[in-house]
């Protein structure tokens, strides 16, 4: 019967070939340099090739160790796998979360240090899309929809509204020399695919027979960008506006705003599962953060 050689020979090969260093494989293990050197010649002597050349201060892999290691490393995560505490992988979970692109780029990743900082222990795994991903088994864990909520087949719970605002470059309303909502009849609109000018225009007082023949995306960040790059106005949420109102590459055109009959919505499948408890810890730790910024539009 074949005598295996020990997890310890294992992983001071593994560290030595990262660190090509015996010194340092023996620095993050917790071993001698010559504890290391030992166990590697108890690996040489295994497989009957070196493993290891000095080349100045470095100890070069051969190829025979470059076809080992790989073998070695699948070892290792196999065993690291079967016998991983209980305890720790309760407590470490990766969430795959849907989100559209523009609440991805321009809300949720500049924040996500604050939430991995607070709870370590889960992984957030953005996909994100302008198409809804499919949940379940063989899709993401859960989804921040923007929607009118009531999607068969899963369950949504609200978090938080959205308002409407008309928003400029500060270059594209000085060269217009607009003032107030009235002036946005003189301007190219821009339009999101499906959220309307008409509901803001009739809050505004005004008449446009023609709002919808400016130029449309299907994305509202791209939408956003076309404001910011000069392109005309946009009827934009006001959370995903604010930071570029904030930075003084969007203004507001009047005072006008409405709340938008859509919401942001996390998204589940049906029944439980056992990432339940680390999404509900995603949610409570979002909503509070959206609903002040949603708050801060509104005024």
């Amino acid at each position: 019967m074949v005598q295996l050689p020990s997890i310890q020979s294992l992983r001071a090969f593994e560290a030595a070939f990262r660190w090509q260093s015996y010194s340092r494989a023996g620095d993050e293990l917790g071993l001698t340099h010559g504890a290391i050197s030992h166990r590697i010649r108890d690996l040489e002597a295994r497989t009957g090739h070196v493993l290891f050349q000095r080349v100045g201060n470095e100890m070069l892999p051969t190829d025979e160790a470059r076809r080992l290691v790989l073998r070695v490393r699948e070892a290792l995560a196999i065993l690291n796998e079967a016998f991983a505490s209980p305890v720790s992988d309760r407590a470490r979970r990766t969430i795959k979360l849907s989100v559209l692109p523009s609440f991805a780029s321009r809300w949720l990743v500049p924040r996500l240090n604050l939430f991995r900082d607070a709870h370590p222990e889960i992984a957030i795994e953005l996909d994100s899309r302008l198409d809804h991903a499919e949940l379940g088994p063989s899709g993401v864990d859960a989804a921040i929809r923007y929607g009118p909520g009531g999607w068969p087949g899963l369950r949504a719970e609200p978090l938080a509204r959205e308002t409407l605002l008309a928003v400029c470059a500060p270059r594209y309303r000085e060269r217009l020399q607009l003032v107030g909502a009235p002036d946005i009849l003189r301007c190219v609109l821009l339009r999101h695919s499906w959220q309307p000018w008409a509901p803001w225009l009739r809050a505004a007082g005004l008449s446009l027979k023609q709002h919808d023949d400016g130029p449309s995306y299907a994305d509202a960040g791209l939408l956003i960008d076309a404001a910011i790059a000069g392109e005309g106005v946009a009827l934009a949420r006001g959370i995903l506006v604010k930071p570029e109102i904030a930075a003084g590459r969007l203004v507001a055109l009047g005072d006008v705003r409405i709340r938008d009959e859509h919401a942001y919505h996390l998204v589940r499948p049906l029944g439980t599962s056992r990432l339940d408890p680390a999404i509900d810890v995603f949610r409570d730790w979002m909503v509070p953060l959206l609903r002040a910024d949603a708050l801060s539009v509104e005024r």
